[in-house]
């Protein structure tokens, strides 16, 4: 009971504070724990990557091994000096693909000593079969098959096949394991972030419905409470006894009612209890005023709240997405159990999306008519003035003039974004070269942004316009990711779309269309 009425007597701002902090520390953890997680898969990949490399190679040599041995072949039974190709070809390469294979395996110790031995036994192959081919060009056929016949090449050749059987041997051992470890993190990923957003949503539950209480069971007091007095119940007693300010709000009134109820009604006094009332009805109205304040904070608590809680739940169904590609490899159980993630996360969102959208109505600025040239030429001399005299950058529009409907604030900021990481995204020795254009099309007006920076893979195009999605790490490129998901954002305000073109080092432009 005492914990709980110290917990009423906690203001309403600091309770907001420590919901928020209790939402973002788990949010923080399955980023933390995912993360920790995709760099071991990673890993796991790579190794698996460098197995297959050194089986490959394996496999080269053998294939050299054996045009050694027919070129050595055919000369000796022919004696013609084109029948040598296979033998000469393999031989230049040989060594080569003993020292890549060698320093493929420059990990793994007891690899590396049965790579010397092989290259030791192959060079006395090798050796074997110059004798022959020298003995059959210098003293003929029979002295060269003389040296065949003693069978040291066979003996040669047997001894290389059991040593790149042990060489394969190995490798095949560690491929089991490695090949293992990435189903492996990838079931107890699953199953952490499974844990982790069952733990999420609850506290998101608790804290909403704990501020729910805190805030709207007060007002529901202080109305009720209003509706008697203004009924003429000036003995009715607020049920709030909380320290906040709702309990002091409460207590203030009462207090004012006690004096109202106090009075004397006389003819002398009632002189007095007009100038009283006058002062209570002041008082009262500056009471109105102060609840007509505090709805608007709260309503700006609400805004922020619904705001904010979109942040977790859009990661938590990132990684559901990235699940979603996996489901296929997954269990009847992992598979519903992403359905049920993906579904109710989207629920939870698109219920934050209309708390939020609810809290905007009639709050939403009104579209203008802009001048497209005097708007882009305003961010450039103005807005961008300092920075692109920094980077000695080039940047022209060349679209036709026209004027658009639209919010001149955020579209600003969309030219803002797109010609910023137009610069930003080029490489030091490179000058920024970026090229506006326009034009008018039956039903919208098309805009590109081209640029000669670093360009984007083709796998990224889609990446890049979520929310907080960086390809590159804050020390190469600084920002915050929020540039692009915020120039989609406002396109769809617009009723219009964003797309690019790129090619890796070659630029990338921004296409995008605003309707009319």
């Amino acid at each position: 009971m005492i914990k709980k009425q110290n917990l009423n007597n906690i203001n309403i701002t600091t309770k907001i504070i420590i919901g928020f902090a209790i939402v973002t520390a788990s949010v923080i953890i399955s980023i933390s724990i995912s993360h920790s997680n995709s760099n071991k898969i990673i890993k796991s990949g790579y190794w698996i990557s460098h197995t297959h490399e050194v089986l490959t190679q394996l496999g080269n040599i053998e294939a050299l091994l054996v045009n050694l041995e027919t070129g050595q072949r055919g000369y000796l039974i022919t004696g013609k000096q084109e029948y040598l190709e296979p033998f000469l070809n393999s031989k230049k390469i040989i060594h080569k693909e003993l020292k890549s294979i060698r320093d493929l395996t420059s990990d793994n110790v007891k690899q590396t000593i049965r790579i010397d031995s092989l290259k030791v036994t192959v060079d006395k192959k090798i050796e074997e079969l110059n004798l022959t081919i020298d003995l059959r060009k210098n003293v003929g056929f029979e002295a060269a098959k003389e040296i065949v016949d003693n069978d040291s090449g066979k003996l040669f050749m047997d001894k290389i096949r059991i040593q790149i059987a042990e060489i394969k041997q190995e490798e095949l051992y560690l491929l089991g394991i490695r090949s293992q470890q990435p189903e492996q993190i990838k079931r107890s990923n699953f199953l952490l972030l499974i844990a982790l957003f069952g733990f999420t949503t609850i506290i998101i539950i608790i804290v909403s419905l704990y501020l729910y209480y805190s805030i709207n069971k007060p007002i529901y007091y202080i109305r009720e409470g209003l509706e008697h007095v203004g009924n003429g119940n000036l003995n009715f007693k607020f049920n709030i006894q909380s320290k906040n300010e709702f309990g002091m709000l409460a207590r203030f009134i009462e207090s004012v009612l006690q004096e109202l109820n106090e009075t004397i009604v006389s003819k002398n006094e009632l002189e007095d209890e007009i100038i009283r009332r006058k002062k209570i009805e002041t008082d009262l109205n500056k009471i109105k005023t102060k609840l007509e304040t505090r709805n608007k904070e709260l309503e700006q608590f609400s805004y922020i709240s619904s705001h904010d809680l979109q942040e977790p739940l859009n990661i938590i169904l990132s990684f559901s997405e990235i699940l979603m590609k996996e489901k296929n490899k997954m269990s009847c159980t992992g598979q519903k159990s992403i359905d049920v993630i993906a579904e109710n996360t989207y629920r939870m969102r698109d219920l934050i999306k209309d708390v939020l959208e609810y809290s905007k109505i009639g709050k939403k600025t009104k579209e203008t008519e802009i001048d497209v040239e005097k708007l882009i030429d305003d961010v450039l001399k103005t807005d961008l003035k300092d920075l692109i005299n920094k980077k000695q950058a080039s940047i022209k529009y060349i679209g036709e003039p026209f004027k658009i409907k639209g919010h001149r604030y955020d579209l600003i900021k969309l030219f803002q974004n797109l010609i910023i990481n137009g610069i930003k995204y080029t490489e030091e020795k490179i000058l920024p070269e970026i090229t506006i254009n326009s034009v008018e099309q039956a039903d919208n007006y098309k805009f590109s942004v081209s640029d000669n920076g670093i360009g984007i893979e083709e796998s990224h195009f889609g990446k890049i316009f979520k929310i907080f999605q960086r390809l590159h790490s804050h020390d190469q490129f600084p920002g915050t990711g929020i540039g692009l998901s915020y120039c989609k954002k406002v396109l769809e305000l617009h009723n219009g779309t964003i797309w690019l073109t790129s090619k890796v080092g070659s630029g990338s432009t921004f296409h995008f269309t605003i309707s009319k």
